[in-house]
This record gives C-alpha cells, structure tokens and sequence, in this order.
C-alpha cells in the first residue's frame, strides 16, 4: 500500500488548525493530536509526538519556531537525526493510506521532514495555508505578547521558507478567509490540485465542518486592502501576488523576496551582539531568583 502525507506548512495563527481539522472530517488521520485550550478550543490537530520532537530539533540547533535570526545553515547539522521523526511516522501511521501531518515547525524543518518521508517511500503532497500577516501578528501578541513586527517577521520566514522547500511538490495554498467563508470551494480545489478524492467526504460531513468552521473561530478580522499601507514592504509584495499563488510561477519573485529577507537579516544579525544578549537574559534570570529570594526572606 503506497502512503501519502499531506504536509500542512504554515505559520502558527494562520488557519492551520482549522484546516487540519477539516482534513480530519474527510478521513485524512492524524493519529495522537493535541487537545483545545484557552489559545485554541477547537483543538490544534497536531500530531503531540512529532511537535515535541520537531521542537527538540530546533533547540539543538540553538533555535525555535519564534527565532528571529533563524537561517538554513542551522539544519546542516540535522542532516543524520532522520531516525527518530521515521520511527514515529511508522508507529503513528503505518495503517494510514492517507494521513496529514500539521506543524508550523516544519517550514523551518521541512528538508528534515521531506528526507524522512522519502526514506520512508512515502508520497508527499503540500498544503500551505496562510492568513494577513497583520491577524497572524495580532494573534500572536495576544498569546505570546510577541511584537507586531516581530509576529510578521516570523510570518514571512515561515511562509516564504514554506514556498521554497516545497516546489515541486504537488500543493495548494490556501486562504484562511477562504476556508471559513467558501469551505466547499477550497475543499474542491484541494481535492483537485492535490489528486485527493475528498469531495463526496465533504459532502457527507458537509453540516459538522460548517458547525466547526463557525465564525467565533477567527478572532482577528482586518482586511488586507485596508491595511496594507500599513504592512512593512516585504509583507506587502508578497500580498500583492497572492492572485497568482495556484496559477503562476511565482518562483523568481519568491526567490528575490527571500533573498531580500535574509539580507536584511544579516544587517542586523551579529555573533557577538547575541552573545552580548544571552549574558544579560543570563543576568536577568540571576537577578529574578535574587529577587524572589528576598521577598521570602
């Protein structure tokens, strides 16, 4: 039985819980996923084993799914740590002809994720949901008290790394608007552009997607033509191709977009300056121990 995997590559906040879990009601498994909380009550459809062992991977790399200084040299040192994201995807899925896997990790480990796959003689197909930066950035604040800029930095490394490493792949972006207000329309094209039978699915479970996909889902609401003007000229360039994202090759403007992002990154980005930073977190955590500690004296 020949398997496919259907990567779910995109920035956390941007619709990629609500997407899995529509994939979920068209018998796509996902096997052990996380539950709702406060962030997130419908659930995040995230396979718990994998996004503990996709963070252990950053963190050995000396990175994280909000590092703004992460850069592609970081996941040479990956290169051999297949072993482990195989024995899971055997342990998890081995009885699925068809199975999703969701983790915003993956933009930044999608090479690691592809190199496992493959060993594993698995098809891969892509789905690369995205929302207005600006909501993704506010989400993020609200959860993690992440700055606007820093939450739409974080968006376009995500997105754009995201585009890169699946060229060639079959794949589909995905609008969460879209998803929420047309969920018949995108499902059809997913089925379409991906060669997945899922439209009958969806018209058997037609009433639960519509309950899941309920508006209180999105929490955020800014439109991207009011606030544009307002969106750093990185963001607004890739918005401005999203018309063609499942009709052109968008290769060479991505490819100049990403080049501009990490050269601006690099400007900014200096050894001795994070060093300088990780002393004075390192003096920060000394002195709220301190401080705590005198207040129980």
């Amino acid at each position: 039985m020949k398997q496919t995997c259907v990567l779910v590559l995109g920035m956390h906040r941007s619709g990629t819980s609500a997407l899995t879990g529509v994939l979920s009601f068209l018998d796509i498994y996902l096997a052990s996923i996380i539950g709702g909380d406060k962030n997130n009550e419908k659930g995040y459809f995230e396979n718990w084993k994998i996004q503990q062992l996709s963070d252990k991977l950053l963190t050995s790399i000396d990175s994280s799914w909000d590092d703004a200084f992460f850069n592609l040299e970081k996941l040479e040192a990956l290169e051999n740590s297949s072993a482990e994201l195989k024995n899971i995807i055997v342990s998890e899925f081995k009885y699925s002809r068809l199975f999703a896997i969701k983790d915003p990790r993956a933009c930044l480990l999608y090479p690691f994720y592809e190199k496992s796959l493959n060993e594993l003689d698995i098809d891969i197909k892509v789905i690369i949901p995205y929302r207005n930066p600006l909501e993704v950035a506010c989400s993020l604040h609200a959860r993690d008290q992440i700055s606007l800029e820093k939450g739409m930095l974080l968006w376009a490394y995500h997105f754009l790394l995201a585009e890169k490493f699946s060229r060639g792949r079959e794949r589909i972006f995905v609008s969460f608007d879209e998803l929420v207000k047309n969920t018949s329309n995108v499902v059809s094209d997913i089925s379409k552009k991906l060669t997945l039978d899922i439209e009958k699915k969806y018209a058997a479970n037609s009433k639960k997607i519509a309950d899941f996909l309920e508006p209180n889902l999105k929490h955020h609401n800014i439109s991207m033509d009011n606030f544009s003007s307002k969106l750093p000229k990185i963001i607004s360039d890739i918005l401005c191709l999203e018309n063609k994202f499942n009709t052109s090759d968008l290769s060479e403007d991505f490819d100049r977009l990403r080049s501009e992002l990490f050269n601006y990154q690099r400007l900014f980005y200096n050894k001795n300056i994070t060093v300088h930073l990780d002393d004075l977190e390192h003096t920060k955590k000394l002195l709220q121990d301190k401080d705590a500690e005198l207040s129980l004296a």
